[in-house]
């Protein structure tokens, strides 16, 4: 696996690559409701069920939209990708964002096959580059999400790796981790979000306290250069903030989709990271922030894409 290390900084002569996502936020919305009208009739009504009822239109399966609006699988992602999208799942996701960046009272999860269906590729070099990064630790957190999910399934395959404390507020990733038979694997206890399979709330929390780990291999939903990392809905904040608390050294994983302006809830500035990982290099705003925190940048992708520095 290539990769190309940044210290703080954007490596001379290498290229950035933008966020290539065309919508997000208000512009988003304002597409959706364009869609109403100018779109075939067919694709009308995918944008009216939308821009009306967009919590059910990201909590059901595309099966049940398909049945609700009498239309077909291929016709749904014809209209994802008539906005940019790859597909459902991506169109899904940034709206999630956009519907808690308007309001914190109507934030809603993606489903977590959506999360794990989207950039499936990218989020499995991330992983299996953070694998590397892990070597020396002893007690490690992960958080809960698709890509730290792909951390914990490799540390439960590998029989190579130290065998190691692991506590989690994710469901999938302590299974995972439990599977070769080698590792500790912990649960912070707390009530369980269905839509995502991890524990929130003041149990959660309060199992955190006192509790000192190496390492807390964290995911985001977003990250600005301003308001630092954020997450959809104000308990998994808190939780996330806890762990963060818990851990000497923080690295966050996120591809190049998590680099947006929307403002979630917060969890923690940037300069509390010490690593964050990706799969492509963000633009110039997030560059130069990371420098200024003094986080260590990582790019991992294809010897096609990069080389190592």
């Amino acid at each position: 696996m290539d990769t190309t290390v940044y210290h703080g900084g954007v490596r001379a002569g290498m290229q950035q690559t933008q966020d290539d996502k065309p919508l997000h936020g208000a512009a988003l919305w304002a597409a959706v409701l364009a869609a109403r009208d100018s779109m075939p009739a067919k694709l009308r009504a995918i944008a009216a069920f939308v821009a009306e009822d967009p919590s059910d239109f990201i909590r059901m399966t595309s099966r049940e939209i398909c049945g609700r609006l009498g239309t077909s699988e291929p016709t749904l992602i014809r209209f994802c990708r008539s906005l940019g999208f790859a597909g459902l799942a991506e169109f899904r996701i940034e709206l999630a964002l956009a519907l808690a960046a308007q309001s914190a009272g109507t934030a809603v999860h993606p489903l977590a096959d959506d999360r794990r269906l989207a950039n499936p590729d990218a989020k499995r070099r991330i992983a299996t580059t953070a694998m590397e990064l892990l070597r020396d630790d002893h007690a490690i957190l992960i958080d809960n999400g698709s890509t730290v999910e792909i951390v914990a399934e490799l540390l439960g395959q590998s029989d190579a790796h130290p065998a190691m404390t692991i506590m989690t507020s994710g469901l999938v990733v302590a299974q995972h981790a439990l599977r070769n038979g080698r590792h500790r694997v912990m649960l912070t206890g707390g009530v369980i979000r269905p839509s995502t399979g991890s524990l929130t709330g003041r149990l959660a929390e309060g199992s955190l306290n006192g509790m000192n780990f190496d390492t807390f291999v964290m995911g985001a939903d977003s990250i600005d250069p301003e308001g630092g990392l954020s997450t959809y809905s104000e308990d998994e904040a808190h939780v996330t903030r806890a762990m963060v608390e818990a851990a000497t050294r923080v690295i966050v994983l996120a591809d190049h989709t998590k680099f947006r302006g929307s403002r979630l809830h917060r969890i923690c500035g940037l300069a509390r990271v010490a690593i964050l990982v990706t799969d492509r290099m963000p633009a110039e705003p997030i560059c130069a922030a990371l420098e200024g925190a003094g986080v260590r940048l990582i790019v991992a992708g294809d010897s096609a894409q990069n080389s190592r520095e």
